[in-house]
């Protein structure tokens, strides 16, 4: 009752950003822009936006299709969802179909591609083993293969951001490329193993077999620090084998802020929800204006 009007609109919308998903695809965009910029292959606003539309359409039907853990992990996302239903059924299929058309305006090969890339999407959250056999099959979806969720995330930010720009290149930078995807997929990894964490107590009821239920919250932890620290030698000696330019140490600053919040999560300071998951999407928007900034001076 003591918050002020300007407080409460700002939670209000902040809350909305997040759980409609448009955080996540908002900084899937300014990540794709970062990236072309640190490569130098694709440095144009077409991909990024391709990325922002195929990777809020994922989230958003996948959130439908498997949202059995949400009513224990996250209630407030739950009912968000149950809310605004067909709004966001709506704006998914929209996105989708916006996606295609634009990568069918830019070739075939890259339409191809990237309905490839939305079936597979689609299909980790469905049932693939006949109604018959289930009984009998160890896993019915892809998403039921321990530690699937991670890595699926992982490979499609990586397969979307870093493989698509080089369909429409003549004479790929091969060196360059392979770098910037792997660490593309392996922030991405880091971030959505993070997000696992958050997750375990309603992957548990739901027998979800995460990451972190497979490993443990310590290990995973400590996987993720790796992962960090593959990413900024990759960063820092990338530049200096001249594979990348100088941007790529600016962008060691997103991965510090980062690390930071996995070491928040570890010391307590911060607990899951919204705020710290606006937090953790605020470092690709971080990349994106760094890379913004780069490009103006």
């Amino acid at each position: 009752r003591r918050e002020s009007f300007f407080l409460h609109l700002t939670k209000e919308v902040l809350g909305f950003f997040v759980l409609s998903n448009l955080a996540v695809a908002s900084g899937a965009f300014s990540f794709a822009y970062a990236v072309g910029v640190l490569s130098n292959i694709q440095s144009d606003l077409i991909y990024p936006f391709l990325t922002f539309l195929y990777i809020y359409a994922m989230y958003v039907f996948n959130r439908f299709l498997d949202k059995g853990a949400s009513a224990y992990n996250d209630p407030e996302r739950a009912a968000f969802l149950r809310k605004h239903k067909p709004l966001l059924i709506a704006m998914g299929v929209t996105a989708i179909t916006l996606a295609l058309v634009l990568s069918f305006r830019i070739g075939f090969a890259t339409f191809l591609t990237l309905s490839g890339f939305s079936l597979l999407g689609i299909f980790y959250s469905i049932p693939l083993v006949p109604q018959r056999i289930r009984d009998k099959a160890p896993y019915i979806k892809i998403k039921d293969i321990p530690g699937s969720r991670t890595l699926s995330e992982a490979l499609a930010w990586a397969a979307v951001i870093g493989v698509l720009p080089l369909l429409t290149v003549d004479r790929v930078p091969w060196p360059t490329a392979v770098i910037c995807i792997f660490i593309v997929f392996l922030i991405s990894y880091t971030r959505s193993a993070l997000f696992d964490i958050f997750q375990v107590q309603g992957d548990l009821i739901v027998g979800s077999e995460t990451l972190p239920i497979t490993l443990g919250e310590e290990k995973t932890l400590l996987l993720l620090k790796a992962t960090i620290l593959i990413s900024a030698i990759l960063l820092l000696g990338a530049p200096i084998l001249g594979l990348l330019g100088s941007f790529s140490l600016l962008t060691l600053v997103p991965l510090l802020t980062l690390s930071l919040c996995l070491f928040a999560y570890e010391k307590s300071w911060l607990h899951p929800g919204i705020p710290f998951e606006a937090l953790v999407e605020a470092n690709f928007f971080l990349t994106g204006f760094l890379a913004l900034l780069w490009r103006a001076i």
